[in-house]
């Protein structure tokens, strides 16, 4: 990790056949970016540069039909979430084990890769918020049915990545602020979680440190006039690179929570950033789980606000959402509460909702609901 350090690609990728996961803009980027275009030999190179957001089922698995007979040594993922999630579905559909086999089979079934040999996946993020890079999660969308699959399994983690920073310097404000919603929301997540131990715990403690104070002060300038404020502009995006995968390694470990599973039903259905639909019940979650504290929240506390009173964190949680208007951004994609609540069944995303430390009621979800959408 670090500004400059995708030039530490070249070691890896001298001489090795190569598949470029990627978007179409994508590929135009790494063809202009020095850096990049010489850590690639002159041929041996394929592209697969059609990702879209939110990847589906059925375009995957096109694509994974239409991959070439011989697998490569190295699959190169460069771009956002969903390159990222891409990039993971095609390297693991080459390893052996995996030839022939269904993608909605391998999503259903993860012990049909448990020993999995996949080409080496090399994840170079251009986004900081998803922290896939590090994950051994892939969100897939069956667009069809409106929900969110994940494909999941030792045989999904990436074999290294390579975090930038400087690839995020020209991310737009609405994607930045999205994206740094969704960091700041899986080290939330992973703090009020029952899969949670010290070292999740101080890896989300310090994202959360950090991210409170840069995403607000990144969107400051970016809504200023940020080619003044250059040197600012770096600290903050490589602030923010850190907080993501500070994130994203501890929900390697703890997986997401109810959030994340609120969120899902509003993204297949109003098409809402991932990033905005999870972080916009998030101080309304942290209000369900605070009576669970069994001490985490109080060392959260202390690290925010410099007290040990849990109650503490409301305002802090509440002042990030209200000064993002993250409520505000929301409503413009759905139409009104009640259209909203009406989703309320579909928001049990199994192993998602039920990771919170306080258990969860459909009435909790109407409650957390409303008071997310009046927060203003």
């Amino acid at each position: 990790m670090g500004r400059g350090s995708r030039r530490h690609l070249a070691a890896s990728l001298a001489g090795q056949n190569i598949m470029i996961v990627t978007t179409a803009r994508g590929r135009q980027r790494v063809n202009r970016d020095p850096v990049l275009r010489a850590c690639l030999p002159h041929s041996c190179v394929v592209w697969m540069d059609s990702i879209v957001e939110n990847p589906g089922l059925a375009d995957l698995q096109a694509m994974i039909d239409a991959l070439p007979a011989e697998p490569v040594d190295v699959v190169l993922a460069i771009g956002g979430g969903s390159v990222m999630d891409a990039g993971k579905a095609l390297a693991l559909a080459q390893a052996p084990q995996c030839q022939g086999v269904p993608l909605k089979t391998l999503i259903a079934s993860p012990d049909t890769f448990a020993q999995a040999s996949p080409p080496r996946l090399f994840a170079v993020p251009t986004t900081a918020g998803t922290g896939s890079e590090v994950t051994p999660f892939a969100t897939v969308w069956d667009h069809a049915a409106r929900r969110k699959l994940s494909l999941a399994g030792q045989g999904v983690y990436p074999h290294a990545a390579v975090v930038d920073p400087a690839l995020t310097d020209a991310l737009p404000l609405e994607a930045t602020l999205s994206t740094g919603l969704d960091a700041i929301n899986q080290a939330a997540e992973s703090v009020w979680n029952r899969h949670a131990n010290a070292a999740t715990l101080a890896l989300a403690v310090r994202a959360l440190q950090s991210g409170f104070a840069a995403l607000p002060a990144l969107i400051d300038v970016l809504e200023s006039d940020a080619s003044a404020q250059a040197g600012a502009l770096h600290d903050l995006r490589d602030a923010m690179a850190h907080v993501s995968l500070l994130a994203g390694l501890a929900i390697s470990h703890t997986r997401t929570a109810l959030c994340h599973s609120l969120s899902y039903p509003l993204t297949a259905h109003f098409g809402v950033a991932h990033g905005l639909a999870c972080a916009f019940t998030m101080p309304a979650v942290l209000r369900h789980n605070l009576p669970a504290d069994d001490g985490r929240f109080k060392q959260l506390a202390q690290a925010l606000t410099g007290t040990s009173r849990a109650l503490d964190l409301v305002p802090v949680f509440d002042g990030l959402h209200l000064n993002l208007q993250v409520a505000a951004r929301l409503r413009k994609y759905v139409p009104d509460l009640a259209a909203m609540l009406a989703l309320s069944p579909e928001m049990f995303t199994p192993g998602r909702a039920d990771n919170s430390l306080q258990p969860v009621t459909q009435q909790d979800v109407q409650r957390i609901l409303t008071q997310a959408w009046h927060m203003d």
